[in-house]
């Protein structure tokens, strides 16, 4: 069963993602990591299962943030 949208923001929430305000009307989401120069943008709402390319997504940048924070 696929995890849902608010888990997957209560993750980004504790690794240090930030949430950016939103750019006009629309259910997506921009979080940005201090670290890292790029977004993750999130579609839909809460309740919604997480795609499988935005699992992916955020696994390839939490891979490039850990490469940051040891310094590789």
């Amino acid at each position: 069963m696929p995890r849902k949208i608010r888990e997957l923001k209560a993750e980004l929430s504790q690794k240090g993602f930030i949430f950016l305000p939103k750019r006009g009307k629309g259910s997506h989401e921009r979080w940005k990591h201090p670290l890292l120069n790029k977004t993750l943008t999130i579609p839909g709402k809460d309740g919604d299962d997480v795609p499988l390319y935005l699992e992916k997504q955020l696994k390839k940048l939490l891979v490039e943030l850990k490469n940051l924070e040891q310094g590789d």
